[in-house]
């Protein structure tokens, strides 16, 4: 009789296992041979649109350059305030950004280093710094935080990614806005980033580019992860496939993928999986010339980076 109510518990509880990997999305991460699986929930949807369509002849395009500074910033149809621009990009305070939109933030702001924190939602940046970093995640700023009116200003697009908010720059009205403001902070470092996926390419980034700029070492993250999705190479479907396939990189051989990397390295991997491509969609790294059938598209300290002419 025992035996047969614990035959019934156990199926009761593998129903409500194979209900629960139905409804919500699942990854098997694969890690020394074992499958270990994952549940992952959907990760909030951001959009930042860029227009640049033609206007007609009584509505000549502005000139788009960093001389026009002042951006205006919309919610929806009320201005609400205004960016600055960037080497081509909006850019706010955090705190003004947050205020302008009605968002209840606590933001402290020294000058140099910013952070902020809401339901859901830690954020901080520093002046000289590559990066940001929210809930764990890691955010490449192209050109870095930068220092306006006396606080840290940051770019607009990643402050909307953070937020989970949608958010439109018509350079041809030359007007920033600002759709929804309902914040879906961005899901954490812990459940985005696959740990098997870190562990490899934090090690092959310290392998082939330890003594690399910051760039470079992304640039190589980035080459793992565009043949995870590219088709043309067959049985490369992730990161441990691409490292470990046969006669691709030369410190699987001499055993310097097993090296433990450093905070630099890991800090690159997570970037390049976060989708910061510097590599210009490179397929291959080298550190020289890798002949006429192969494009060379972008360089880091003594590292080059190809992709098939």
């Amino acid at each position: 009789m025992r035996s047969c109510w614990l035959v019934r518990i156990a199926a009761i509880v593998c129903a409500l296992c194979l209900a629960m990997g139905v409804m919500s999305q699942t990854v098997f991460a694969k890690d020394d041979g074992q499958v270990q699986q994952v549940y992952v929930p959907e990760e909030p949807e951001a959009t930042f649109v860029v227009l640049n369509g033609e206007t007609d002849a009584a509505t000549p395009a502005p000139e788009v350059t960093d001389n026009r500074t002042a951006l205006p910033l919309y919610d929806g149809e009320d201005q609400v305030g205004q960016c600055a621009v960037i080497g081509g990009e909006p850019y706010m305070g955090v705190a003004e950004f947050c205020e302008d939109l009605g968002l209840d933030a606590q933001v402290i702001d020294n000058g140099s280093a910013v952070s902020m924190a809401m339901n859901g939602l830690v954020l901080t940046a520093q002046v000289g710094q590559a990066y940001l970093v929210c809930n764990e995640r890691y955010i490449y700023l192209r050109n870095g935080a930068q220092v306006l009116n006396g606080v840290v200003a940051l770019p607009v697009e990643d402050l909307v990614k953070c937020m989970g908010l949608t958010a439109c720059w018509d350079r041809v009205r030359w007007e920033l806005s600002v759709a929804d403001t309902e914040v879906k902070p961005l899901k954490s470092g812990s459940l985005y980033y696959d740990e098997t996926d870190v562990f490899w390419l934090s090690r092959l980034i310290f392998a082939l580019a330890a003594e690399q700029p910051l760039e470079a070492q992304i640039a190589v993250g980035d080459v793992c992860v565009n043949r995870v999705r590219s088709d043309r190479f067959a049985g490369q479907n992730n990161i441990y496939e691409v490292i470990f396939a046969k006669n691709q990189f030369s410190v699987v051989t001499n055993g310097m993928i097993y090296v433990q990397p450093d905070a630099s390295s890991v800090l690159a991997a997570k970037l390049a999986l976060e989708g910061c491509d510097l590599s210009g969609g490179a397929d291959y790294v080298a550190q020289s010339d890798m002949g006429a059938d192969y494009e060379m598209v972008a360089a880091f300290g003594s590292l080059r980076f190809y992709r098939e002419a």
